[in-house]
C-alpha cells in the first residue's frame, strides 16, 4: 500500500494521544496518589492535541475532505464510521477531566467515573482503528490478530512515554516492560507477514491454478491507475531491513534503555520513541501487499 503521510500521522500521533489518556485515566481510577491537578491538565491537554493532529491529519488523505462528515453515518457495517463516532465520544472524557480540574466547576464527583468511561472510549476508539485494517481479506499482512494487538500495546506504549513526560518517573519501570513487549509484538508480527509472502499466486486470482504459470500479455494501461498508484508500493529489501532497525531501535530499545537508565531529557525519549512509531506506521502500509496487485505487476502477494 502507498504510505500516505497523512494516514501515518493520525495512527501514530492518536495512537499515542489514546495511550497517554489511558494511562492518566487509570492513574485517576487506581493510583493510591491522585496525579496533581497540574498533571491532570497538562495530560488531557497534550492527549487534545495528539489526538486533534490525527484526526486533522486523516481528512487530508480523502479525496473530498468537506464530504468527511458523512463517515459518521455508516456505524452500522463500517468500522472507519465506527472509529469517527467513537474518537468524537471521547473527547467528552477527555474535555471534561480537563475542563473540572482547571475550572473547579464543582462536577469533582464526576471525574473518577469520567475516566472510567475515558479508558473504555480509547480502548474501544483503538480496537475500531485496528479493524479497519484487520477486516481487510484482501490485504493479507493485515488480516490477523497481530494488527489489533498491537495498536493496543502500541499506544500503550509510546502513550507512557509522553505520560512520563507529563507526570514523572514513577511508571518508569512498567512503561519499559510495556516497550519490550510491543518490540516483541512486533517482531512476531513480521515473522508472520514474512511467512505469508507469496501464498496467493495470479494463477488463483485467474482461476487458473491448474494450468500452470500465468503471465500477462501485455500491460492492461498505458500508465498508473488509481489501484496500482495506490495498493501498489514496491518496496526494496534493503529499505525494508533499514526501516525495521529505525522503528525497532527507535519505537522500542532506545526508548526502553532511556527510561529504564532514568535518563534526565523525558521529552527527548518521546520524540524518539514517536519518530520510531512512524517509521513502524510507514512499514505497516509499505509492506502490505492488496492481492489486486495480481491483475498487474506482481506474481504473488
Amino acid at each position: 500500500m502507498h504510505p500516505a503521510l497523512s494516514v501515518i500521522i493520525f495512527t501514530t500521533f492518536s495512537g499515542m494521544g489514546y495511550g497517554l489518556f489511558i494511562w492518566l485515566c487509570a492513574n485517576l481510577v487506581f493510583a493510591s496518589s491522585p496525579p496533581s491537578d497540574m498533571e491532570i491538565v497538562s495530560g488531557t491537554a497534550l492527549s487534545t492535541i495528539l489526538v486533534g493532529i490525527g484526526l486533522v491529519s486523516s481528512t487530508l488523505h480523502l479525496g473530498h475532505p468537506e464530504r468527511a462528515w458523512r463517515a459518521f453515518s455508516q456505524w452500522r457495517s463500517s468500522w472507519l464510521s465506527r472509529e469517527g463516532v467513537l474518537s468524537v465520544l471521547t473527547f467528552g472524557p477527555i474535555i471534561f477531566i480537563g475542563g473540572e480540574t482547571y475550572l473547579k466547576l464543582g462536577f469533582e464527583y464526576l471525574i473518577t467515573p469520567m475516566a472510567v468511561l475515558g479508558i473504555l472510549g480509547a480502548v474501544a476508539t483503538l480496537f475500531t482503528t485496528s479493524m479497519i485494517y484487520a477486516s481487510l481479506k484482501s490485504i493479507p499482512a493485515w488480516h490477523n490478530n497481530w494488527v489489533i494487538i498491537g495498536y493496543q500495546v502500541f499506544a500503550l506504549s509510546s502513550g507512557g512515554v509522553a505520560y512520563i513526560m507529563i507526570a514523572g518517573w514513577q511508571h518508569y519501570r512498567l512503561v519499559s516492560a510495556l516497550l519490550l513487549i510491543g518490540l516483541l509484538v512486533k517482531i512476531i508480527t513480521w515473522i508472520y507477514i514474512d511467512k505469508h509472502r507469496g501464498q496467493y499466486k495470479r494463477e488463483d486470482a485467474l482461476g487458473l491454478a491448474d494450468f500452470g504459470r500465468a503471465k500477462p500479455f501485455e500491460p492492461a494501461h498505458s500508465q498508473k491507475n488509481y489501484l496500482e498508484r495506490e495498493m501498489g508500493y514496491n518496496l526494496c529489501p534493503r529499505r525494508r531491513a533499514l526501516m525495521r532497525w529505525i522503528a525497532l531501535g527507535c519505537g522500542f530499545i532506545v526508548p526502553a534503555i532511556l527510561l529504564y537508565m532514568v535518563f534526565s531529557i523525558d521529552i527527548l525519549i518521546t520524540i524518539i520513541c514517536l519518530g520510531g512509531m512512524m517509521a513502524e506506521r510507514w512499514l505497516f502500509f509499505a509492506e502490505a501487499e492488496h492481492v489486486v496487485r495480481l491483475y498487474y505487476d506482481k506474481d504473488e502477494v
